[in-house]
């Protein structure tokens, strides 16, 4: 078990938490005299929602201590939390280990790191601090290994990924005996969870062995040193290294606007700050109960407005009838490009590829934030005729480049525009 904390270093005393933490008496006291609100002024709706705030707070308050509890129990095993993590996986999975059943634990922790979680958190969110655009592709390559179980090779390419992607938010190797990965205000950036973790994966390794590792050693993987490294558990603690980066990467990206809202939290109303606090769980909450929806052709009613099929059914119709305004209406724009800037790059990148003929075959929504299509091609490029068929993604995107959670509004669905050059490496038809 990871060493106490001071009170005072506990993730709840984060002031996102902390301010939170210290209103629970407050509101229940006030919740708790309906009397003294009527002397006050309060109308009895006024009175009633108090009431409702109150309980949904103190129904929630176990959230605020549970990354504390989750890293003091598992983080010197490698696992920590994150804001992505499931609430409800780190909850069952502490419940198995003070039943004195490890492996019930690990198996829980391990159920979290499907496909679509992986994809959401590490590849989609991630992706907006690739300065390399080959790190998406590296990121895809490490995916498709982890399905198919080649863990050898996933685990020193999320590796290698973990550290390009940090180093260029950070300046330097997250891996640096000095880096400093602290955050204002941030799970992930408290010393007992993302620095811990690096920690433990740098330690220095001086000889070849084949022990088996339990932990994705960085030094000792990459230099060829520590060899018996391939098992799902230690592919899934570099994945939560990598998902872990990532949220480190989205809080430092606004920490110095956190640090301001902090320094006037006192204009921060009580149903603001629970807002907040309700939305990410319900966003975790709407994720979890998400069912898949899969469409196959011949699709017998028109795509629905707003949805990922008509996202991928107006970016290729776009794409066939040159009209890039209407592609970069639905291509992935995370830099911020205008319209017009965003058309005449998809203008370039299609100059050499000619889309002929297109069929959507099948589109699956894998949850409120991505979705995929596999659709039939028939294009022209400076080769010649090509045919065939491909997939593409679609992620539904906020306006600042965010992905769009469940509970958010104004969310467009793009389209990666790497299915262009899927079409440039299609084989020829066959001849007649």
């Amino acid at each position: 078990m990871a060493g106490r904390k001071k009170d005072g270093d506990k993730i709840a005393n984060i002031p996102s938490t902390a301010n939170l933490a210290a209103m629970l008496p407050i509101v229940d006291s006030m919740a708790a005299a309906p009397g003294f609100m009527k002397l006050l002024g309060m109308s009895p709706d006024a009175i009633s929602e108090l009431k409702q705030c109150a309980q949904k707070l103190k129904d929630q308050a176990s959230i605020l201590t549970l990354p504390d509890e989750f890293n003091a129990q598992f983080a010197n095993q490698g696992w920590i939390a994150t804001g992505a993590m499931s609430a409800d996986v780190m909850r069952n999975a502490l419940a198995h280990s003070r039943d004195g059943n490890g492996e019930a634990a690990e198996a829980e922790i391990l159920s979290w790191f499907t496909e679509d979680n992986i994809r959401l958190f590490a590849i989609t969110r991630g992706k907006r601090f690739n300065k390399a655009q080959e790190r998406y592709h590296q990121m895809v390559e490490a995916l498709a290994l982890y399905k198919e179980e080649r863990y050898i090779s996933a685990v020193p390419l999320i590796l290698i990924v973990c550290d390009g992607l940090a180093s260029d938010v950070l300046g330097t190797s997250p891996f640096e005996k000095d880096a400093d990965l602290s955050c204002f205000d941030s799970i992930t950036g408290h010393p007992t969870s993302l620095p811990t973790l690096i920690k433990l994966v740098t330690k220095g390794v001086r000889k070849s062995s084949d022990d088996a590792l339990s932990l994705p050693m960085r030094h000792g993987i990459l230099h060829g040193r520590s060899v018996n490294y391939a098992s799902k558990a230690v592919c899934c603690k570099a994945w939560l290294m990598l998902i872990a980066l990532v949220d480190w990467a989205c809080d430092k990206a606004d920490e110095e606007a956190r640090r301001d809202r902090h320094a006037t939290e006192q204009s921060e109303t009580l149903l603001g700050s629970l807002s907040q606090l309700r939305k990410t769980q319900e966003d975790r909450r709407k994720l979890d109960a998400w069912v898949p929806v899969v469409l196959e052709a011949p699709f017998n009613q028109p795509l629905e407005p707003g949805s990922p099929g008509e996202a991928f059914h107006r970016f290729f119709s776009g794409w066939k009838a040159k009209n890039y305004g209407m592609m970069a209406a639905h291509a992935v724009n995370l830099t911020g490009k205008s319209p017009g800037a965003m058309a005449g790059e998809l203008r370039r990148d299609c100059e050499f590829i000619e889309l002929l003929e297109f069929d959507l075959v099948k589109i699956v929504q894998a949850n409120q934030v991505c979705a995929d299509v596999t659709l039939d091609v028939r294009g022209k490029t400076l080769n010649g005729p090509v045919e065939g068929r491909i997939d593409a993604m679609a992620v539904c995107y906020l306006p600042n480049g965010d992905p769009a959670m469940p509970t958010d509004d104004g969310g467009t669905w793009c389209v990666q525009q790497n299915c262009i050059y899927k079409v440039m490496h299609l084989d020829k038809p066959p001849e007649e």
